[in-house]
């Protein structure tokens, strides 16, 4: 016998994990009259719970909810799918919506944007202390416009590997020519331009603005590096460090570039931010008068609060203290939803916080290892690479207890595996002499103390990789021994680093999240648009004017009910409360539905369904409703028992504009004595 079930509603990048017991949607074959579906239900002792009308009528065929107090799905399946008034008969899948995470390949690192609990550079923290950033992005308009947010700092490393597709360029620049193609004053500006240097190159070896832009503007699913908050912004870089001078802007260098952010504006360059991971120095009327101007042209200034632990309501530091409408000025918080210790606060002064500690972003390359992890299986353990070691992208092996490294403190076994030392007695160089004397191709050596630490083998030789561990993670490995880990210790350009400086571009991330999502909304709208998206901790409160650490999800979705605001201003004109669980076109999918399915709300024909299931011959034809922009992943299982776990993808199809309405696949082979179900889902 042939039989099938699917899901009528799909959730873009999530799965559902289970059904509801004792429920089932049912879909008649297209000659059974009402009066007769509700007459085969009677003969298995059943009612039909709700008959849903306007699909039925769109359709041609009877579609309802069959609900048992005494039957489960199982049993409502078993009695239901061999009735041969029945076309399909399917559970009531539950589902919940999250953001799809990343495949960049330290994303498990970026804590600020994912919080878990995990180990992040030998310290853990609570879970959700994050900025929502998943649940952020799960709710994201399609991108349309290019966000361009303008970087003022010691410059920005365009060819790094993980910012070169993010850089902006100049529509009206020829690069390298000598020559100011768009006539703004600039020559060879595309990039952007150094105004300590006067010159035409924002490229850079200090780190500072290059950490800045991996934060806002990493490119995203790579299968590399980190991911930026807004991914799909652009990074102009404005270098205003002096050479000369490492550490150090001028006013008139930075008021140049804040002069120049108005210029391109005006020019069509969609600037939404300026991200300022500077302060310090006595008021200035003529730096105050430019922030205004950029934000008099519709560019959100993000300023740090300052590294000193300090109240600014107390001792103002600049330019966070100039308080513009055009303002939002950054506290950070740390892993656990308090505020970092080297943080200045202000409860009148400064906006809110974004995680400021042990953040993981980009740096421009250099020859010593930069970044170490250890990998025990699923965990993953920060490290930290020792100085002069040599540079691996993974050395594998069994580990081996090797005390403090003495040499006779190791084991024949670590020949060719990995060992682990404890720090203490030992010069570090010693400890990693005498395992390459034994024979180790890498070495772990772990805190006697509290925390992580920087090791030095003290010069340039023929070193295996060597990382520094915490001693709770040193301990923590030690005690699952015997086990095999993972060394990862590269110069790839990443490196933790922390500070205000740190949290400011997760919130210019969320600014320019917000230009993407509200194209139309002012400076004003998008200012107080941030300032909302907060999650309130006690860590925050009375130390920031909104007392929390920022939320990407509340960006896009301001009251909490699942719908994103921009959505619910397209179809209903308004930004905020919209009932997810009503039906106002009365198709049978509530606006929650409707949104996650990508129909329309307020059009009863618009709706995602599975239309019909037809065998022919050996095979089974399957059509279903589409909508133009999105992909569908057709799955079939043989058995519900364990779920939607049970289904695999038989297809995956993406449909345009040109080809939506429906779509249909052949499962060859599929109408065989044996029951199969099928779902569509995002």
């Amino acid at each position: 016998m042939f039989s099938v079930g699917f899901t009528a509603i799909s959730l873009r990048a999530a799965n559902a994990t289970n059904y509801v017991e004792g429920e089932v949607l049912i879909t008649f074959k297209d000659s059974v009259t009402l009066q007769a579906a509700r007459q085969a239900l009677s003969a298995h002792g059943l009612g039909l719970t709700k008959h849903f009308k306007s699909i039925s009528q769109q359709t041609g065929r009877h579609i309802g909810l069959v609900r048992s107090k005494n039957l489960t799905t199982a049993q409502l399946l078993a009695a239901l799918q061999h009735d041969p008034a029945v076309q399909v008969v399917e559970p009531s899948f539950l589902r919940h919506p999250f953001g799809t995470i990343p495949n960049d390949s330290l994303f498990p690192q970026l804590w600020g944007l994912r919080n878990t609990g995990q180990s992040v550079n030998g310290s853990t923290g609570v879970p959700g202390a994050d900025i929502k950033f998943l649940q952020g992005w799960s709710l994201a308009r399609p991108s349309t416009n290019q966000i361009v947010v303008a970087v003022i700092d010691s410059g920005v490393n365009y060819t790094h590997p993980d910012l070169t597709a993010n850089m902006w360029t100049n529509p009206g620049e020829t690069a390298g020519n000598g020559l100011d193609d768009d006539s703004n004053g600039y020559t060879d500006d595309f990039y952007g331009y150094d105004f300590g240097q006067g010159d035409s190159d924002p490229n850079t070896t200090d780190e500072h603005g290059t950490h800045v832009a991996g934060t806002i503007a990493a490119t995203g699913n790579n299968f590399s590096g980190v991911i930026g908050v807004d991914y799909q912004a652009k990074i102009m870089a404005l270098k205003v460090g002096h050479d000369s001078a490492p550490g150090t802007f001028s006013d008139s260098a930075i008021i140049e570039a804040i002069d120049y952010c108005v210029l391109m504006k005006g020019r069509g360059v969609n600037i939404a931010a300026i991200n300022a991971s500077w302060g310090g120095g006595d008021f200035s009327s003529a730096m105050r008068s430019a922030i205004q101007s950029s934000g008099d042209v519709g560019i959100v200034f993000c300023a740090a609060a300052g590294n000193d632990s300090s109240n600014n309501d107390v001792t103002p530091d600049y330019p966070a203290n100039y308080r513009l409408a055009n303002m939002l000025v950054v506290a950070a918080s740390d892993m656990n939803d308090n505020l970092a210790g080297f943080s200045n606060f202000g409860a009148g002064t400064v906006d809110l916080a974004a995680p400021g500690v042990n953040t993981l972003s980009t740096i421009p390359p250099g020859e010593n290892p930069t970044f170490a992890l250890v990998e025990d299986g699923a965990k993953t353990f920060s490290a930290s690479p020792i100085a002069y070691s040599s540079a691996s992208l993974g050395v594998s092996g069994k580990v081996y207890d090797c005390g403090l490294g003495n040499p006779s403190d190791f084991p024949a076994g670590v020949n060719g595996n990995i060992a682990l030392i404890s720090r203490g007695t030992l010069y570090f160089s010693e400890k990693v002499s005498n395992a390459i004397g034994a024979g180790a191709r890498a070495a772990i050596i772990y805190n006697n103390i509290s925390g992580n630490f920087s090791g030095t083998l003290g010069s340039t030789s023929n070193w295996i990789p060597a990382v520094s561990l915490s001693q709770a993670d040193g301990l923590t490995l030690k005690a699952s021994l015997p086990t095999t880990v993972t060394v990862v210790s590269t110069n790839a350009p990443y490196q933790y680093l922390q500070g205000t400086s740190m949290a400011t571009p997760h919130v210019v991330g969320a600014v320019a999240f917000a230009a993407m999502n509200f194209p139309d909304e002012t400076v004003s709208q998008r200012v107080q648009r941030v300032r909302a998206a907060v999650d309130v901790v006690p860590g925050l409160q009375g130390l920031v004017q909104t007392g929390g650490r920022l939320n990407l999800q509340k960006v896009v979705d301001s009251d909490g009910n699942g719908l994103p605001d921009w959505w619910e201003q397209q179809y209903f004109g308004t930004l905020t409360g919209i009932d997810p669980q009503a039906d106002p076109d009365q198709d049978g999918a509530n606006n929650l539905s409707e949104w996650l399915a990508g129909t329309n709300p307020l059009q009863v024909s618009s709706a995602f369904r599975i239309l019909s299931v037809q065998p022919t011959n050996h095979d089974v034809r399957i059509t279903w409703s589409t909508a133009g922009g999105h992909k569908y992943v057709l799955q079939s299982a043989t058995s519900i028992a364990g779920g939607v776990t049970n289904f695999t993808d038989l297809a995956a199809i993406s449909v345009d504009g040109l080809n939506e309405g429906s779509t249909n696949f052949l499962h060859l082979g599929a109408a065989t004595n044996r029951a199969l179900f099928y779902r569509v889902r995002q």
